[in-house]
């Protein structure tokens, strides 16, 4: 029992031993921060130029890294997709939207953003608004690092909309109509699709959409897929002319049509001349 304040004791000297960290709202650089934001929204890239280290990195909300050059590139490219970009007010209330910078007792530095980003979209014409979270970590008075994390949808549909004006997207689409041979039953039909499935979404990431269609009496089949570049669907015909389910593939459809459509390279047309292909060009509207 005599044991028990010496414990107790422990346990309060080793809590002391934890870091700990200051945090302010309006400090030199949560202020140069507020000054960024409401750079971007005049559109002013040299403050960007000014405030960010040459050799700062940049981590976008899919993990994608990348230098200043890159990072500039970046919010011309924002600039070029919108139009009346704009913020929320961050005052030190907290109410909405906030900027805080925290100071930890080894000396590294963040600064941390909530906010709202509203603007409209040159290509779209659409109003859009959706909330994010930015952090910063500083060196000295330049920052060398920015963490972003929100929603990249909006900006996928506008650089969607902004290619098919301009008839520049690298995407392709294919539709496949088949009929099921015979001796195939629907039961068989959809745990051979499911086996397909699995084995895409494990070796082909940049097949982006890839969807069957059955009809009711199941006797024929829509193949839809989706790919991010011509050199994307030349890989999905390398592994499915030598993975493991082209030939019980062969053995259950039989193409009826095969569309491949969108801007397709001819190292494309050349890798898979040996199938029935009809090429369609883009004429309007945009690829998801």
């Amino acid at each position: 029992m005599r044991n028990i304040p010496i414990f107790a004791l422990a346990i309060f000297l080793s809590s002391c031993q934890k870091h700990v960290a200051k945090l302010s709202t309006n400090d030199q650089k949560s202020e140069k921060i507020k000054t960024l934001f409401s750079k971007v929204s005049e559109e002013n890239i040299d403050y960007l130029q000014e405030t960010f280290s040459d050799s700062m990195e940049f981590v976008n909300p899919i993990g994608d890294k990348l230098d200043k050059a890159a990072f500039i590139v970046g919010i011309q490219e924002l600039y070029d997709m919108f139009d009346g970009i704009s913020f929320l007010e961050m005052n030190g209330d907290a109410v909405g939207a906030e900027v805080e910078t925290v100071t930890y007792d080894n000396g590294i530095v963040w600064t941390n953003v909530w906010n709202t980003f509203s603007a409209t979209g040159k290509y779209t014409g659409q109003k859009v608004e959706f909330p994010f979270h930015l952090s910063y970590q500083w060196d000295g008075d330049k920052i060398i690092k920015e963490v972003q994390f929100f929603d990249m949808s909006v900006f996928e549909k506008e650089t969607n909309a902004k290619a098919a004006i301009n008839n520049t997207t690298e995407k392709v689409v294919i539709n496949i109509e088949m009929s099921v041979n015979e001796g195939y039953t629907k039961t068989e039909v959809e745990a051979f699709i499911e086996i397909l499935s699995h084995f895409i979404r494990t070796h082909e990431l940049n097949t982006y959409d890839y969807s069957y269609f059955i009809s009711e009496d199941g006797k024929r089949v829509t193949l839809n897929e989706k790919f991010r570049t011509s050199g994307d669907l030349i890989l999905h015909a390398d592994k499915f002319e030598n993975g493991p389910n082209i030939d019980l593939f062969m053995k259950i459809f039989t193409f009826e049509s095969f569309i491949v459509a969108g801007n397709t390279t001819e190292a494309l047309r050349e890798r898979i001349k040996a199938y029935p292909i009809e090429y369609r060009g883009n004429l309007g509207g945009w690829i998801y």
